[in-house]
This record gives structure tokens, sequence and C-alpha cells, in this order.
């Protein structure tokens, strides 16, 4: 786990693929734990530690954490009005028709599946999903036609960048549950997991209420 930055109110640190953002049952290492771990001090109270921004197990990049009550509660509320921003690096296969633009779609959650599909709008349960994206690079790989994309999630769905463009036949490298194999990926990427990255947080400090900024770049990015 590396913490990019820390004060007395948040901290903010990279997830590695693979782990958590929950506490997690057994011995599986988790981000909140993690966390906690690192904030504790010998014969003190176990610190606080609220978890805002969640990311999807084998999903890598920034995530946000309130150290006290107030803080927590201020980034959630902020979070909730859709004034944080949230981007994300992807690597898909295929290439969208456009440069940039914009994925709406309706979103059903089968929590017993633990899988979501896009459904039409009105559809009992279904939650609007939306997000922005442009193409950064692409070129063909192993006869295969691979696209860096850099994304801005507007909603927080579940599953919900990997199902908007697999739902439009660009599913991402490495998606066992959305997507197709790609026997290239792990040698050329030396990255072996899903190509899905969450490389940008922007947010208002819940005490000082200046605007923090923060970037990470993942390990899969493909050359020019």
């Amino acid at each position: 786990m590396e913490i990019i930055y820390e004060d007395a109110e948040v901290l903010v640190a990279v997830k590695p693929a693979g782990v958590e953002s929950e506490e997690a049952r057994g011995l599986a290492p988790d981000m909140v734990n993690l966390v906690r771990k690192q904030l504790a001090v010998a014969g003190k109270v176990q610190p606080y530690v609220g978890l805002i921004r969640r990311l999807d197990k084998p999903v890598a990049g920034l995530m946000l954490f309130g150290k006290t009550p107030a803080a927590a509660a201020a980034l959630s509320k902020e979070l909730q009005a859709k004034k944080m921003e949230k981007c994300y690096r992807a690597l898909v296969l295929g290439k969208p028709a456009e440069k940039s633009g914009r994925f709406t779609d309706w979103i059903l959650q089968d929590k017993k599946e633990n899988i979501s599909r896009v459904v039409p709008k009105g559809t009992p349960g279904a939650k609007e999903a939306e997000l922005t994206y442009r193409v950064l690079r692409s070129k063909f790989i192993g006869g295969k036609q691979v696209t860096e994309v850099e994304l801005e999630l507007l909603t927080g769905r579940r599953h919900q960048v990997r199902l908007q463009f697999a739902s439009r036949n660009l599913p991402l490298l490495g998606d066992r549950k959305y997507g197709v194999s790609f026997p290239e990926q792990e040698s050329l990427f030396g990255y072996g997991g899903l190509c899905l990255a969450a490389t940008g947080l922007s947010f208002t400090h819940p005490k000082t209420r200046k605007r923090l900024r923060f970037r990470w770049e993942p390990a899969f990015k493909i050359a020019p």
C-alpha cells in the first residue's frame, strides 16, 4: 500500500489490484485494515478509518479515507452530491467510434449472482450510469486492436466501467466477468489482471475547504 497524501483529516492511498476495499473476512488483506494498521500507535485506541471511495477488488488505484467521523461525513456528502471528480484509465479491446464521448445506461445489479446488466430505462430497481471518455492511443497487438482510454465517472455503480464498455463490444482487457481472453496481455503489460485503474481524484478538503487533486499512473500504459 502506497500512501499518496495524509494529514489530520484525510488519507489518500493506492489500493493494489486483488485487495478488497472494505473489511474482509478471514485473513485476506483489505484496505481498511491496512490503513488502520498504518495509523495505529502502540498503546493507543484503535484509529478511526472512514472509507469514502470504494474500488472493485481487481481494480488498482487511488482510494480516499476520512481519519475522523466529521471528515468522513463531509467527504461522503460531497461524494453523494457528485462533486468529487473520479478519473480512470483502462485498456479496451477494440476502439470506440468517436475520439471522445459519453455513455449513459440503466444498470440493474443482481446481488445474488454478483453481476450487473444493462437494462431498459424504467426497469424496476435499475439505476442510471453515466461516464465520459476520451481515447488516448490505440495500436494493434497480437493482431488485435487495443485502445487506452481515460474516463471520468459521473455516477458510481457497481462494475459500471466494465459493463458499459463491454455492452458496446469494447471489453476491458483482463475482465473475466464481462470481457474476453487475451493471452498476450500479461507478457505485454506486466500486469496480469483487470486493466482498469483509478488514476485521478479531486475533492474539497473537509476542514480547509481547499480543492485537492491527485494523480497516479498505472503499470499497464501502452507505448505510443
